[in-house]
């Protein structure tokens, strides 16, 4: 499938059933019963995510939340009156076994609808095969902001979630008013590191603020003794943090043991449930953008938080509100098509609002990048005296999602 108005952007602003199949998927959908109630073959989804490797947790994540989802959706009716099903495949982070695995699921087992890739390259590995394909990807998580780009979109893609130049962009207007002058930044060395240092830094040196220099560490590093030595080193008032799954947490926890906090803000682009949970009250004071934060007051949202810890016992981390979110539009883009023809759920998802966890969102016609609203969060000891990511800014979508196609801001 082609679709040329993607060669020149528009100029506009901004355990229900788990098992091991022969061939090695797991499987989240609704009871036998229900099917049979229903009266109809099950809507299949693919899920290629991070099983095991670096990004294990945020894939137990899209694993929970899509149990939930299953539960919640099947017990109303499904989608077009059918229950849906999830199919799981390990990807283990790397680029290769997405695609491999993503492709398996397309031949084997005749699936068209994805969503939960983790890692920004795995989707970059399978974006250009969709529309041969002929298959719809829903991002969750995908935050590598120029895959919404003329360099890597196709008309078969679609991002529900925020993107790092859009964590960057509210967390440098929140810095903006802060004392803070310097900042010196860190991050994972791959694509979503990559795009959101190179968006905070020229967000927070547009707010008027000094950036003073940068380091990449390997996914999966555990010793940051030296990447912390020379944080501190740069002299900066504030450190920029770029991590995620394993490497956040051993970052953190090695950087209390430095007291690099008590030296130096440290605020991030992505601050996640995980890390409140490994830091415990260190964690307090720590600074940054959230994808969602589950403290959000809305009726959507307290519907969910309360949904999911009767479910899990934990309060929901941005992957979970993320993954919720990317599927109920998913769902909505379909109901809207009433049909599962890939071009006819493209066709619909394009300006399609969708009221979520967030708040509404919108998926734009010229890049397919969902307008969200931007938070920065605070981490405070909540009314239990444990910490809590306290809302400081929302953002209007307008303003915290880039212009078309691009991962810039005009103003």
């Amino acid at each position: 499938m082609t679709n040329t108005k993607f060669s020149k952007f528009k100029n506009t602003s901004r355990r229900t059933v788990l098992k091991h199949s022969a061939a090695g998927a797991v499987v989240l959908g609704s009871p036998a019963i229900l099917s049979e109630a229903l009266g109809e073959t099950p809507i299949k989804i693919g899920i290629p995510t991070t099983i095991t490797g670096t990004y294990a947790e945020y894939g137990s994540h899209v694993q929970r939340t899509a149990k939930l989802i299953a539960k919640e959706v099947n017990e109303k009716g499904g989608v077009l009156g059918r229950p849906i099903k999830f199919l799981f495949e390990d990807t283990q982070g790397d680029p290769k076994n997405c695609l491999r695995k993503t492709q398996e699921l397309v031949e084997r087992d005749g699936v068209k609808l994805f969503t939960g890739v983790v890692v920004s390259s795995e989707a970059r590995a399978i974006m250009p095969k969709l529309p041969e394909w002929d298959a719809l990807f829903i991002s969750h998580g995908n935050g590598d902001g120029r895959l919404t780009t003329p360099k890597f979109l196709v008309p078969n893609f679609f991002r529900a979630n925020t993107s790092a130049p859009m964590g960057s962009r509210s967390l440098s207007l929140f810095l903006g008013k802060s004392e803070a002058k310097s900042f010196f930044a860190i991050a994972s060395d791959y694509s979503w590191g990559h795009s959101s240092v190179g968006s905070f830094e020229k967000q927070i040196q547009a707010a008027g603020k000094k950036f003073v220099g940068k380091t990449f560490a390997p996914q999966g590093n555990k010793d940051y003794s030296t990447y912390i030595t020379k944080i501190l080193q740069s002299g900066a008032d504030g450190c920029f943090v770029a991590l995620g799954g394993d490497s956040v947490r051993a970052f953190y926890s090695q950087a209390v043991q430095y007291r690099l906090s008590a030296k130096m803000k440290l605020v991030t682009g992505m601050i996640g449930q995980s890390v409140l949970t490994t830091l415990g009250k260190d964690s307090i004071g720590i600074v940054g953008a959230s994808r969602y934060p589950y403290t959000l007051d809305n009726p959507e949202n307290k519907a969910f938080v309360k949904r999911f810890v009767a479910e899990n016992g934990v309060f929901p981390d941005w992957t979970d509100g993320e993954l919720y979110q990317a599927t109920q539009g998913m769902f909505t883009a379909i109901e809207k098509a009433g049909s599962l023809k890939t071009s006819k759920i493209i066709a619909a998802a394009e300006g399609l609002d969708v009221t979520s966890v967030k708040g509404t969102i919108h998926f734009r016609e010229c890049d397919h990048q969902a307008e969200n609203p931007g938070f920065v969060v605070e981490v405070k000891a909540g009314t239990d005296g444990n910490p809590e990511p306290q809302l400081q800014s929302i953002f209007d979508r307008k303003i915290s999602t880039p212009d078309c196609g691009k991962t810039t801001f005009s103003s």
